[in-house]
């Protein structure tokens, strides 16, 4: 059984749910340089998203009232959070009331205080083993272990420049699913215990930044986005089509408006062709319901 997210890649897809979703960065970078702007305008240009806003947290800690006006939340670091002890707290607030969290590089490596989360975010919420350092040089994409996942749809291309910056630490926390790696076998994508989790192996800023970084040519972007739209939608039920947290028509809708498209949503039975075999998956995984 595959989760849900419907329509990530297809940007026709009908659903309002969709249409809706406010995310932000809450990140250790200035919303006035690239390493935020960069970011921000690949968010925005996948269509995934109603809007893309900035979260401070290099001079303040934001409270869980200003975090629940998201779906879900990025995060990174290169420059230092006012408290990764007190932000670790607060998203782990966020995650138990149903909010999405992506963490990426530094956020989820660095050995440097104030840069990583700590505090309560230490006690089951991370994905990657945290500070354990970062590997660079050139790497590119490795082996997909679950090509049928919808972060990875699509994805076929991922070159990071010379100073990709990537975690050295290749464990996982208990019940962390590893998605894809680096070619050096380093994880790329992780996705928690908790579907509302997933760390990122790479330091989000493309090379429309420095060329030393990831090319923004390949599909970083495209797992930046899809990983973000995973975590907001996501709610551990596949026949919640919708995210809506209710199972109805409108699932019933969804699911075609996947199969139409031909996302790896709708593969149910998981044979890797479309037909008959998967509305009839479908239909028994809406008959047995959602936990």
């Amino acid at each position: 059984m595959k989760r849900s997210l419907c329509a990530v890649v297809a940007l026709a897809c009908t659903s309002a749910v969709r249409a809706q979703l406010n995310v932000a960065i809450a990140a250790a970078a200035t919303p006035t340089s690239c390493q935020f702007t960069d970011v921000q305008q690949m968010l925005a240009g996948s269509g995934l998203f109603s809007s893309v806003s900035y979260v401070e947290v290099m001079t303040q800690t934001p409270s869980l009232a200003e975090l629940q006006q998201y779906d879900a939340v990025i995060t990174w670091s290169n420059l230092s959070y006012q408290s990764g002890e007190a932000l670790g707290n607060v998203l782990a607030d966020y995650v138990d009331a149903g909010g999405g969290v992506v963490v990426a590089t530094f956020a989820n490596s660095s050995v440097t205080a104030e840069r990583s989360l700590t505090g309560r975010w230490s006690t089951g919420y991370d994905v990657i083993l945290p500070r354990s350092g970062n590997q660079g040089g050139n790497a590119s994409l490795g082996q997909i272990l679950d090509p049928s996942h919808p972060i990875m749809d699509s994805v076929t291309t991922f070159t990071g420049g010379t100073s990709m910056s990537r975690p050295s630490m290749t464990l996982l926390e208990v019940g962390a699913t590893e998605i894809a790696q680096w070619n050096d076998g380093r994880t790329l994508v992780a996705v928690g215990a908790n579907p509302k989790r997933v760390d990122l192996g790479f330091y989000p800023p493309s090379s429309n930044c420095t060329s030393a970084w990831w090319s923004s040519g390949t599909d970083g972007g495209r797992m930046l986005a899809q990983a973000l739209a995973f975590v907001a939608t996501d709610t551990g039920c596949y026949a919640d089509c919708d995210g809506s947290g209710a199972l109805n028509i409108f699932d019933y809708i969804c699911f075609g408006n996947e199969y139409s498209v031909g996302t790896s949503y709708a593969d149910c039975d998981g044979s890797g062709a479309l037909n008959i075999f998967d509305y009839i998956c479908f239909g028994n995984e809406y008959s047995a319901g959602c936990p």
